[in-house]
C-alpha cells in the first residue's frame, strides 16, 4: 500500500532538513512513499484538500477535531511535532483507528534553560533595563534586583522539564520544593527536592515555575483561590500551557500587590489568536477573544514579560526533533505502528 506523508506548517528550513534526512533514511528504503510539505496548518477549512493523506505530521496550530478527521478517510497515523497534545482530539483519533504520537523529550533541557533565562530577566529587571537604555536613561531607578542564591524555587510538575529545573536550581544554590502526583526519588536524593502540596509550594516559593501538561484536570491549576497564597515578592513563570494559569487571577494578583517579583509567560491564554493571524480572520469564540485581550492587558504591568512560545526553539532542539520524527516515520513504515505513544507526565 502506498503512503502519502504530509507535513503541515512546514517552514522552508524544516523542509530542507526533513528532505535531507528522509532521502538518507526513508526514501531510499521504501517504495510508494509520497511526501508533501504544506506551509498552512491542518484545520477544518483546509482538511478536505488532503483526503488522500495516510500520515500527517502536524504542528501547534493544526487543530485536529472530529470534523477534521471526517475529511481524512485514509489517515492512519498522526504525528505532532510538539510535546503537548492539547490541539488534538485523541479520543476521536483512536475511535477511527488513527495512531497518535508526539515528540516527548527533544526540548527538555532547552525549555528548562529558557525558563531560567526568564527567571534571571525578572530578577534583574531586564524589561525596564532595556526600555531605559532605549531612552538613553542611565539612572538606576526601578532596577534594584535580587539574588537567586538561597531563595526557594517551586517546581509544579517534575517530569522531564521540571526535573531539569530542579537540577539547575540546585546548581545555583536554591532550595527546591516541588509538587507532583508522582514524586521522584531521584530528585529527592540528588538535589534535595522536598515534595509538598500545591498550596504549600505557592505560599513558600520565591520563584514559582509551572511545568505541567494541559488536561481538563490542570485547567486553571493556578486560580483565584490559590494565587492568594503567594508571597508578595514572589515571581511566576509559565512555560507549560497557557490555560494552566487563569489570566484573570494573574491580573488580580498583580493589581493587589502580589507577584512583585514579576511574571514571565512563554505561553498564555488566547495564544493562537495572538500568534496566528489566520485566527483573527475567523469568528472567534467569545471566551477565546476575551482571554486573548486579557493576556494583552498583562503587558501594562512593568514587571511582566512575554516570549512568543519559543522556549523549545533552539538549533539543537530542532535537530533532535527532526531526527526523532524521521526515526518515528521509518518505524511506522516498517511495522505500521508508532515508535512511541504519548503519555501523561504530570
Amino acid at each position: 500500500m502506498s503512503e502519502k506523508i504530509v507535513f503541515f506548517e512546514a517552514k522552508d528550513w524544516e523542509r530542507e532538513k526533513f528532505v535531507r534526512g528522509m532521502e538518507r533514511k526513508i526514501l531510499t528504503d521504501f517504495d510508494d512513499v509520497e511526501v508533501e510539505f504544506i506551509p498552512m496548518p491542518l484545520r477544518e477549512d483546509t482538511a478536505s484538500a488532503f483526503s488522500e493523506t495516510t500520515v500527517a505530521v502536524i504542528y501547534l496550530n493544526s487543530i485536529i477535531t472530529d470534523k477534521v478527521i471526517n475529511h481524512l478517510p485514509k489517515l492512519k497515523y498522526l504525528i505532532t511535532r510538539t510535546t503537548g497534545i492539547d490541539h488534538i482530539d485523541v479520543l476521536s483519533c483512536h475511535k477511527r483507528g488513527i495512531q497518535v504520537s508526539n515528540v516527548p523529550y527533544y526540548a527538555s533541557v532547552t525549555v528548562a534553560e529558557h525558563v531560567f533565562a526568564l527567571i534571571f530577566a525578572l530578577a534583574r529587571r531586564m524589561r525596564l533595563n532595556f526600555e531605559k537604555m532605549q531612552r538613553f536613561d542611565f539612572s538606576r531607578e526601578g532596577l534594584l534586583g535580587f539574588d537567586l542564591y538561597g531563595k526557594t524555587l517551586g517546581v509544579i510538575g517534575t517530569g522531564n522539564i521540571g526535573s531539569h529545573l530542579c537540577r539547575i536550581g540546585y546548581g545555583i544554590g536554591m532550595k527546591v520544593i516541588a509538587y507532583d502526583i508522582n514524586p521522584s526519588q531521584e530528585l529527592i536524593e540528588r538535589y534535595g527536592v522536598s515534595y509538598v502540596s500545591l498550596e504549600t509550594l505557592l505560599s513558600e516559593a520565591d520563584v514559582i515555575t509551572v511545568m505541567v501538561p494541559y488536561y481538563p484536570k490542570t485547567h486553571h491549576l493556578i486560580n483565584f483561590e490559590n494565587i492568594k497564597l503567594v508571597k508578595p515578592k514572589a515571581m511566576l513563570i509559565n512555560a507549560a500551557r497557557g490555560p494552566v494559569v487563569d489570566t484573570l487571577a494573574l491580573i488580580w494578583a498583580l493589581e493587589n500587590g502580589r507577584l512583585q517579583g514579576g511574571v514571565a509567560l512563554d505561553v498564555f491564554e488566547g495564544e493562537r489568536a495572538l500568534l496566528d493571524l489566520s485566527y483573527l480572520k475567523e469568528s472567534l469564540p467569545q471566551e477565546v477573544a476575551q482571554r486573548a485581550l486579557l493576556t494583552l492587558h498583562l503587558l501594562k504591568f512593568p514587571h511582566v514579560i512575554f516570549t512568543p512560545h519559543i522556549a523549545y526553539y533552539t538549533e539543537e532542539a530542532m535537530d533532535r526533533l527532526i531526527d526523532w520524527i524521521i526515526a518515528d516515520l521509518k518505524h511506522y513504515l516498517q511495522y505500521k505502528s508508532s515508535k512511541v505513544h504519548f503519555e501523561s507526565y504530570f
